[in-house]
């Protein structure tokens, strides 16, 4: 997906449809950027991460304007790049929030659906199989 500008407070959300034994569960990742000057982004990943934006950061977010952003999800990693640069390579089995030890389990399941939720104004989107 592309943004076109930094907009301050305004939720990008990856819905991840994550099928397993006997349930199918809903778990999201959202970033949003908390820092238009800096271009500091914050993240969450449902059942990973605390429940706080201002927590857990990207690294090293261009300041670039327009931002060409890919968000890969395996079945290891959770991996977003903008503009060439890695900013998060989330491993799932090692790199959760302690006392999330059980719940972050189910992102290591194969993913079945993925939907993008935003408020952004100024985006692109272009899937990829």
């Amino acid at each position: 997906l592309i943004t076109t500008d930094n907009e301050v407070e305004k939720n990008i959300v990856m819905w991840y449809t994550l099928p397993g034994d006997g349930s199918t569960v809903k778990r999201g990742f959202r970033m949003i950027c908390v820092d238009v000057d800096t271009s500091q982004w914050g993240y969450l990943i449902e059942g990973c991460t605390e429940w706080d934006y201002f927590t857990q950061y990207l690294n090293n977010v261009p300041l670039d304007k327009v931002k060409h952003w890919i968000i890969t999800k395996t079945c290891t990693h959770l991996k977003v790049v903008c503009n060439n640069v890695t900013v998060l390579n989330f491993n799932f089995a090692t790199d959760y929030t302690p006392g999330y030890v059980d719940r972050h389990q189910v992102w290591l399941r194969t993913c079945s659906k993925v939907e993008l939720c935003t408020y952004y104004n100024n985006i692109l989107l272009r899937t990829t199989r």
